[in-house]
This record gives structure tokens, C-alpha cells and sequence, in this order.
């Protein structure tokens, strides 16, 4: 890139940032914005509370409400079956902190000044998103806590390590989907709509609560295969120490697909001027 120095009608090569620099930069950007998100929820507990609470809240309304018809007249210990699910619907709800803050933001002008900054636009996102991962953590811990406080119990550090991990990782993906919606709509009430359109069909036609078998014959596969039902069996099988077969490699193909097709539509779509 060159340029013309003000005082001299010769110009002025300046060197553009190598990609370890623009590297660097982006990597300081998004430390930013991460520490500004954690500090915004300190400062609104409510949003860390909600995050947090809701997957306790399923955890003990399907166990309780529901558990029983759906283990009656079987061996399932459905306390054992539904909390990994709840794990990952934890997560899930990440996701929707992500599109509601992000559509916030654009509302009251935020992300405005952040265009206006000599920054990474991407870092914007990463730093919701990776602030977003924290609280799932937060929330699937508690869920864990309080699920063994009802007698469920994880068949290795190592698995339930590893469980949390993917949950973590598949939430993560599926917040680079909130980020996109918030980025296209931009309006909080229309992406908290639009959100329970992938949602709610997600969360409920997979494995998180109930087996694929006892559903319709022509839904199975759909249930089998979508990400939700992929991560809930992976982490199912890591805490109960049993095989997981194909679904941890199933649940890692979703995690590249999503980001791999969201992380670049979301950057481009919030660059976009509203």
C-alpha cells in the first residue's frame, strides 16, 4: 500500500501487517471484547443466572414430569439418559444469549463504534462467543452438580471431562448460528423469534430426552442424525462410559460444518452498514 506524505509529493510505502501481525492484532481484539462481555455480566447477573439456571430447570422438569412415562415398563435409568442431554440443551441456550446480545448491540449503536475502530470486526464475535462458552460451562457444571446430587454419576473424570468438552465445543458452534441470524435481522424481539424456529424443532425431535426408537418410524433418521441427537449420544456414552460408536465423529463433522459455514457469513453479514 502507498501513500503521500503530506509535507513531500513523494510517496510513502507503508508496509501492510504480515498475517502472524494481523494475527496478533485480531488475538488482542478478541482478549477485548471478551473481558468487556465479562465484565458487562457482572454487572448484569440476571443474564449469567438465566444462562445458568435453564438447564437445571430441564433437568428437573423431564426427570421428574416426565420420566417416569418414559421409562415405565423398561430398564432405563432415565436419570442416567437425560442428563447428558441436558448438557448440550445447556448449551444450546448459549447460543441464544449470543444472537439476543449481539442483536442488543447492534439496537443501541454498540457495534456501530466498534466499525469505527481501527480493529478486527471478526474479534467483535469471537469475544461474544468465547464469553458465551464460559457461561455454558458455568451452567453445564451446576447441571452436572445438581444432577449428582439426584444420583446420577459420571463413570470417569476422563469421560466426564471429555463429555463437557464436546458440549462445549458443539455450543460453541451453534453460537457462530446465533451470531449470523443477529447479524442478518439486527432487531433483539425479531431474533428471539426467529432463534425458536431452529431451537425448539432441534432440542425436541433429537435423543437429549427420549430414544430415537420411541419415536415415528419416518422421523427417526432426521432424530438420528441431526446435530443435537449426535451430540447428546456422544456425551451420553462419554459419561456412562459406554460406546459412543459413530456419534463423537458425527458430532465433530456438525461442529466443522457450522463454523466452517457460519464463522465467515457472520463476519461478512456484520460488516455489512445497517
Amino acid at each position: 500500500m502507498t501513500t503521500t506524505h503530506p509535507n513531500t509529493s513523494s510517496p510513502v510505502v507503508v508496509a501492510d501487517p504480515s498475517p502472524t501481525e494481523r494475527l496478533r492484532r485480531t488475538g488482542q481484539d478478541t482478549t477485548t471484547v471478551l473481558w468487556r462481555d465479562i465484565v458487562r455480566t457482572s454487572r448484569q447477573p440476571e443474564m449469567l443466572v438465566f444462562a445458568v439456571v435453564m438447564g437445571v430447570f430441564f433437568l428437573l422438569l423431564f426427570n421428574y414430569v416426565f420420566g417416569g412415562a418414559i421409562s415405565a415398563g423398561t430398564s432405563l435409568d432415565y436419570l442416567q439418559y437425560l442428563l447428558p442431554g441436558v448438557l448440550v440443551i445447556t448449551v444450546l441456550q448459549g447460543a441464544q444469549q449470543t444472537s439476543m446480545g449481539l442483536a442488543a448491540d447492534f439496537t443501541e449503536g454498540v457495534n456501530d463504534r466498534f466499525r469505527s475502530l481501527p480493529m478486527s470486526q471478526s474479534a467483535v464475535i469471537n469475544g461474544r462467543t468465547i464469553a458465551d462458552a464460559l457461561r455454558n460451562l458455568a451452567g453445564m457444571i451446576l447441571v452436572a452438580v445438581v444432577g449428582i446430587l439426584m444420583g446420577f454419576r459420571f463413570a470417569s473424570l476422563g469421560g466426564a471431562v471429555a463429555a463437557l468438552a464436546l458440549a462445549l465445543g458443539i455450543g460453541y458452534a451453534f453460537s457462530w448460528l446465533g451470531a449470523a441470524i443477529a447479524a442478518k435481522v439486527r432487531q433483539p424481539d425479531m431474533v428471539g423469534m426467529l432463534s425458536m424456529f431452529w431451537l425448539f424443532p432441534l432440542m425436541l425431535a433429537s435423543t437429549a430426552f427420549a430414544p430415537a426408537a420411541t419415536m415415528p418410524g419416518w422421523l427417526q433418521p432426521f432424530v438420528e442424525y441431526q446435530p443435537i441427537s449426535a451430540a447428546s449420544d456422544a456425551v451420553r456414552g462419554l459419561t456412562n462410559g459406554l460406546p459412543t460408536g459413530d456419534a463423537v465423529w458425527l458430532t465433530l463433522l456438525w461442529m466443522a460444518i457450522l463454523l466452517g459455514v457460519f464463522v465467515p457469513v457472520s463476519v461478512r453479514l456484520y460488516r455489512k452498514p445497517s
